[in-house]
């Protein structure tokens, strides 16, 4: 062993050695050669000599020749070493597959992508994706995937200030291809999956063990006057000429009314306390501009242009454009815009109270506007109202698509909200601020849209993808 320079290694590696040796095979280093070492040195050689520095080696920055007749074969990578991965080209994957020259034509030549193409678009996707890499790619290869999509594609770019582009696609374990991978890995056995579901009693404890700590605002102190200026708007009525004065008290004491409120009574105790937000709805609009000073006035005055673009955005959506048909030309035209609004962003499964319940859109919409014949006591109606219906809605007296008067059912107190349904949403939209108090579940998306992109009071980069994928689509519609 020896005299062929073998002294220090395994029976296996022993044996390979001298049939080399014997051979005469020259065979360089197995690692990469640091610039000490001569690239045509043998391993013989490097031996040989007493006291020099042989190249160690390293079995995963291995250097292979071609392999000869006497050379032992490599053994095989273990399952757990890194592999590389193959990126995924939906350019050349969808011309392939059933119908992809369709709708690569029809995303090239569009304008406003519609919801159909764009679930085509991902499911599409994602199969080749799944196909490629395995139902678990990488961060990397789902955000390569996006941008791809975008590029070929630019009609389907999330057009949202501040973004890149793909981010309604994939983002950060969100966008529409994130959804698909999950719905394609719930067919999985429970052993196959990545990350295991926890069971009932685990969530539980886990919840239980949450602790949240919630840092509070410096306030502004309240002065001794306060409450007794509360009390004289409280029990004073309005007149023709006391109102000036009730609105300089009512600024006076918005620090003071803003502590209560936040404090989540109920809006029964908001309006006992303040009833003059009931006979004086004005003090609504007020409150909400005491809130957010720039942006009170932004859906009156942005939403005679967009409601045309809802309309033209929607009809890309097949049941949207069911209900948008139902309209006549003389029917409410703001309403149909809130209809293909609510349709199109609608949220079928909502979670009320932990348990998840569905709703379809016919009946989600009830949630925003319910009619009721001219001539209904609209007190009584507002306290028959159903147990479901806990979040503020609108009552419209009149026909289903031409009402002509509008209140506000908060609790089960019927607040006044004026002739136009304009008028009334803005109101609607702005309770839940004043009073402290969540969108209903069910308009989720359609609220979050309305606040993101007309009254600006929500960061629209936090929405759901959805919600900014139909407002791109709706600035896309050119009037």
């Amino acid at each position: 062993m020896k005299e062929v320079g073998i002294m220090s290694f395994g029976a296996r590696r022993r044996l390979s050695m001298v049939i080399k040796a014997a051979n005469g095979a020259a065979t360089k280093g197995y690692s990469q050669h640091d610039s000490s070492c001569s690239d045509d040195a043998s391993i013989t050689s490097d031996l040989d000599q007493p006291g020099s520095s042989s190249c160690q080696t390293s079995p995963r920055t291995t250097t292979r020749m071609a392999p000869s007749p006497h050379t032992v074969p490599s053994l095989p990578m273990k399952d757990n070493m890194p592999l590389p991965s193959k990126r995924f080209s939906l350019a050349n994957w969808l011309p392939d597959q059933p119908g992809g020259d369709d709708l690569i034509q029809s995303l090239k030549n569009c304008v406003v992508v519609s919801s159909q193409q764009r679930i085509r678009l991902v499911k599409v996707a994602v199969t080749g994706l799944t196909e490629t890499l395995g139902l678990y790619p990488t961060a990397s290869d789902k955000t390569s995937l996006a941008r791809e999509m975008v590029q070929m594609f630019p009609a389907v770019k999330d057009t949202t200030p501040g973004l890149e582009g793909h981010e309604h696609f994939y983002n950060n374990g969100s966008g529409f291809l994130e959804y698909r991978l999950k719905n394609s890995r719930m067919s999985l056995p429970q052993d196959k999956k990545k990350r295991k579901r926890r069971s009932r009693q685990e969530l539980e404890v886990a919840a239980k063990s949450a602790k949240t700590v919630v840092a509070e605002d410096e306030e502004e102190p309240i002065t001794p006057g306060d409450q007794e200026k509360v009390d004289w708007m409280r029990y004073s009525p309005p007149t023709g000429d006391n109102q000036k004065k009730h609105r300089d008290l009512f600024i006076d004491t918005f620090s003071f009314r803003r502590k209560i409120i936040n404090g989540s009574p109920t809006i029964t105790d908001v309006l006992c306390q303040f009833p003059r937000l009931q006979d004086m709805p004005e003090l609504i609009n007020l409150e909400f501009q005491l809130l957010y000073p720039d942006q009170c006035d932004n859906f009156i005055s942005r939403w005679g242009r967009m409601k045309e673009q809802i309309i033209l955005a929607g009809e890309g959506n097949a049941s949207v454009l069911v209900q948008i048909q139902k309209f006549q030309p003389d029917d409410n035209r703001d309403l149909c815009a809130l209809t293909a609004l609510a349709f199109a962003l609608h949220k079928s499964v909502v979670q009320v109270r932990g348990t998840s319940t569905s709703s379809s859109r016919e009946n989600s919409l009830l949630f925003l506007v319910q009619s009721i014949p001219e001539g209904t006591d609209v007190e009584a109606a507002a306290k028959a109202k159903k147990p479901v219906y806990q979040q503020p809605f609108l009552l419209a007296l009149g026909p289903a698509r031409r009402p002509v008067q509008y209140f506000a059912v908060l609790d089960k107190v019927a607040v006044p909200c004026g002739t136009s349904l304009i008028t009334a949403i803005d109101r609607l939209f702005k309770c839940h601020f004043v009073f402290n108090v969540h969108y209903s579940p069910a308009l989720l998306h359609f609220w979050h849209f309305i606040a993101a992109f007309i009254y600006e009071v929500l960061d629209p980069h936090t929405v759901k993808p959805i919600i900014r994928s139909f407002a791109s689509s709706v600035r896309a519609v050119e009037l």
